[in-house]
């Protein structure tokens, strides 16, 4: 398993920075170093002294507002690159949705696990790519992502002839030929929200009676980001990614070379994510085949009462908890 660079600087400000403790000792056992403040002031004050790879910062520090809190970390920072993330416990979806916008790079909901702070910090300091929107226009006749918009126009026609009751099989079945072109081992939908940890794997292609799965969200942070943000997460190499390699140690059932995560959205609501995992590290799709793919994620919702289906089987789930 490939290190986290040993380089790494997270500064982490907070009222009580003790929480962190059990974290700060995991991450310096991989070269990162951690330092703390307990008050704006301080925070800033660091950010502009210092170079730092992330920020953990609480939405309440200072009592300034977190619109402002969040201008001037990322004004203070001497890093471009600097991420921000954010721990609050609230953790309604107003202010996930504005501690984004603002500028946060990710929101996590106190109080939290260790493990997923840890593994969520790593993953932000891991190599990526996240595509805030693909663009759509210029498509080239005889280029490779005819194939996948032929798929795009069958699948408007199939779900949207699909009965609502029979809306696994016409998911399965976008899945499985998408899964085909990307030559994808595991392409599963989930459906989840931002600041939620827990949510269901709707079907997979590798399995077609995967069904209705429940998943811990917090095992999958690239997941959550996209869940948090609405980005597209792409990784087109987990042996350099420390938080893709765990997972590919947890996930024995296939082998897992390369991720993408795109979001599902409804009426501009992110709904779920759609994964798809192939088994060797692949250079990332031309922009064309990766808007294309989006299309896809989004007419899985659209277009197979799937809005509807996917908040009444969450429901239920939440309820039966």
């Amino acid at each position: 398993m490939s290190e986290i660079n040993k380089k790494h600087r997270i500064l982490i400000a907070d009222f009580a920075p003790l929480k962190f403790d059990a974290a700060i000792a995991k991450w310096k056992t991989l070269g990162i170093e951690c330092i703390t403040a307990t008050d704006t002031e301080k925070c800033l004050h660091q950010l502009s002294t210092s170079a730092f790879d992330l920020c953990i910062v609480n939405l309440l520090l200072g009592g300034i507002g977190p619109n402002k809190l969040l201008a001037d970390v990322r004004a203070a920072g001497k890093n471009v690159e600097l991420k921000v993330v954010v721990v609050s416990k609230q953790v309604q979806r107003v202010n996930i949705e504005n501690a984004i916008k603002a500028g946060a790079d990710d929101f996590v909901a106190e109080p939290f696990e260790l493990e997923d702070i840890y593994q969520r910090i790593l993953y932000h300091l891991a190599p990526k790519t996240l595509v805030q929107e693909v663009p759509t226009d210029n498509f080239e006749p005889g280029k490779p992502e005819q194939s996948y918009v032929v798929l795009l126009l069958e699948a408007i026609e199939v779900l949207s002839r699909t009965n609502r009751d029979d809306a696994h099989q016409g998911i399965l079945g976008v899945l499985q030929k998408l899964a085909v072109l990307l030559e994808s081992n595991r392409t599963s939908l989930i459906v989840g929200g931002s600041g939620e940890t827990s949510g269901l794997a709707l079907a997979s292609s590798d399995d077609p009676k995967f069904k209705d799965f429940p998943v811990d969200l917090s095992r999958y942070p690239e997941v959550q980001h996209v869940l948090n943000t609405g980005s597209i997460v792409l990784i087109d190499d987990v042996s350099t990614n420390q938080m893709t390699n765990r997972i590919k140690d947890k996930v024995k059932s296939i082998s897992i070379g390369s991720v993408m995560v795109f979001p599902v959205r409804f009426q501009s609501e992110v709904l779920g994510a759609m994964a798809i995992r192939r088994p060797k590290a692949r250079q990332l799709p031309e922009r064309e085949v990766l808007a294309v793919i989006q299309a896809l994620a989004n007419i899985l919702a659209s277009h197979s009462n799937v809005r509807m289906l996917l908040k009444k089987i969450y429901s239920d789930f939440g309820a039966s908890k």
